[in-house]
């Protein structure tokens, strides 16, 4: 009797404290300022504190994405029936790669299939009447996203051709269980101005939201759940003062 008595007592004082806990624990992520309007109807001109707003980025960029090559990216140049002038190598931190007779050749900020048509282009001027190249990306070392929040294993990844926001998360181990799993932002820098785009990632998995293809440069910035963590909160709470066991 008394111990029920107790849980309703604690009951009533803890779940005005949870109901109004989401905005609160919201402001304990740093990087992004949550909303309560969901990614579809967000307005293209609101704004993120200093951050403007767009809709998540669009199918189209999935088409007119490629990876660049950068300094320290390790590649690999195989030349048709010229084993001898094939090679791996490691991009200088000018954005050469040193290859056999032809020396150094500027790659960085070239797609594989540019540094191809540039370096057959060197062989032809100087040995090779119609050179064949094959240039593979082995290592990806210059460009890089960045994932925290609330994912189980946040940090600075490696961006390994075309990821998409969903093959970020999964480089990051997943979301957390207290994660936001309805707005999930994403900041990019492109010429000078940084845009907060807002993502469901529960809309995403189930199709109903395009991946995007993402940038070097990106930040994924995942928030806490008020409501997750309120509960969470108020279940331990609870069993820490009677014993009991809330499922969570």
């Amino acid at each position: 009797m008394k111990s029920s008595t107790l849980i309703i007592m604690l009951m009533t004082l803890l779940l005005p404290l949870a109901a109004g806990a989401e905005g609160v624990l919201d402001d304990l992520s740093p990087g992004y300022a949550s909303s309560s309007t969901s990614a579809d109807e967000v307005p293209a001109d609101e704004p993120i504190r200093d951050f403007s707003v767009a809709k998540g980025p669009g199918p189209g960029d999935e088409q007119s994405y490629e990876y660049r090559i950068g300094p320290l990216d390790l590649i690999e140049v195989e030349v048709f029936q010229a084993q001898e002038l094939s090679r791996e190598t490691r991009v200088n931190t000018e954005g050469y790669a040193s290859l056999p007779l032809i020396g150094p050749v500027k790659v960085a900020g070239l797609t594989a299939r540019e540094a191809e048509r540039a370096i057959e282009r060197v062989l032809k001027e100087k040995y090779l009447q119609d050179p064949h190249v094959t240039v593979f990306i082995k290592e990806y070392e210059s460009q890089k996203i960045t994932v925290e929040g609330w994912v189980k294993n946040p940090g600075v990844f490696p961006l390994r051709g075309k990821t998409t926001f969903l093959q970020a998360i999964a480089n990051a181990k997943g979301m957390d269980r207290l994660a936001d799993f309805d707005e999930v932002a994403i900041f990019r820098t492109q010429g000078g101005k940084t845009t907060g785009y807002v993502l469901s990632y529960r809309k995403v998995r189930a199709g109903e939201q395009a991946d995007p293809v993402l940038h070097s440069g990106d930040i994924i910035v995942v928030n806490r759940s008020g409501s997750k963590a309120a509960w969470k909160l108020f279940s331990e709470t609870l069993t820490s003062f009677v014993g009991w066991s809330v499922l969570f």
